[in-house]
């Protein structure tokens, strides 16, 4: 990489990080989603170490590629497209690996949508398994949401953070913790990205309860083009009576009364949830896969 350099990243990166992230997403997929809120949200989980999960590239003064690593495999990797073919993206996954083993990772995985090539054709080539499937799905709203329908015995309440914060990150993790490949998370990485994040209000998680126990959640994440559905989770025993449901259409209502008309959310294939997604109105508009490969 010669003429370039190379230190970790800092919070007062969030802007360059951004720029770099969405030109990528832009070239790549023809929309940019990524925010600056994203990078600093992470940034507040106390496991968070930059000096250790990051590395940013630059052009004298100007970032031109970055890789981070979150939780216990997860790796990002963004090269600007008018960079690219000067082998960063090969010295990145490298470091991707390097920095993972030191600080204990068994494994590490990337997640590349289907216009990526270039990128999958690396990891490929270096011994990376594809598995899971990835989708972004969106709902383009044309009037506001019916009010949710719950049966007898639930109710959506409000959340207080002082009161319901734990409840809602336990339900959370028994949930995604069902899935094959779940990253073991902590309490408090959770709180500080989810409650730390800039811009978070109190109406960013919904809950529902069944008397005063916390069943289902969903929590939001709100950018100035839609609002994202970043968690949704049921309690096993309270599943198939249409909480799920009324928590994506009580979290379309906040968007329509928020001023936004797109709501959107990820998910990948281990969740078996593709079909509530398509029933509720929502479509498929950005597929990719987990590249993953042992440490």
């Amino acid at each position: 990489m010669k003429g370039l350099s190379t230190a970790p990243l800092a919070v007062r990166d969030a802007s360059a990080v951004a720029r770099v992230w969405r030109a990528c997403e832009a070239h790549d997929d023809g929309e940019a989603m990524e925010t600056e809120e994203d990078f600093v949200g992470s940034t507040k989980r106390p496991s968070m170490d930059l000096d250790r999960q990051s590395i940013a590239v630059r052009d004298e003064d100007t970032l031109v590629a970055l890789g981070w690593l979150v939780g216990e495999r997860q790796a990002f990797v963004h090269v600007l497209p008018s960079y690219r073919g000067r082998g960063i993206g090969t010295y990145l996954l490298r470091w991707t690996q390097d920095a993972g083993r030191a600080i204990g990772n068994k494994a590490t995985c990337q997640t590349l949508t289907e216009n990526e090539h270039a990128a999958r054709a690396l990891l490929e080539a270096d011994g990376y398994d594809r598995t899971w499937e990835e989708w972004v799905f969106d709902i383009r709203l044309e009037r506001e949401p019916d009010p949710p329908l719950l049966p007898p015995g639930y109710a959506i309440r409000e959340f207080v953070p002082g009161r319901d914060a734990r409840a809602v990150y336990d339900v959370i993790d028994t949930a995604f913790g069902e899935w094959p490949d779940a990253d073991a998370g902590t309490f408090e990485d959770w709180a500080g990205e989810t409650l730390g994040r800039p811009g978070f209000v109190s109406g960013h998680i919904v809950t529902v309860v069944a008397g005063e126990a916390i069943v289902g959640v969903a929590v939001l994440i709100e950018d100035e083009a839609a609002i994202w559905v970043g968690q949704l989770a049921v309690a096993r025993e309270h599943r198939g009576r249409g909480v799920a449901r009324a928590l994506l259409t009580r979290s379309f209502g906040f968007g329509w009364r928020a001023g936004l008309r797109r709501c959107g959310l990820g998910t990948d294939s281990r969740t078996g949830a593709r079909g509530l997604y398509e029933h509720v109105g929502m479509r498929v508009t950005r597929t990719g896969w987990d590249y993953v490969k042992p440490l």
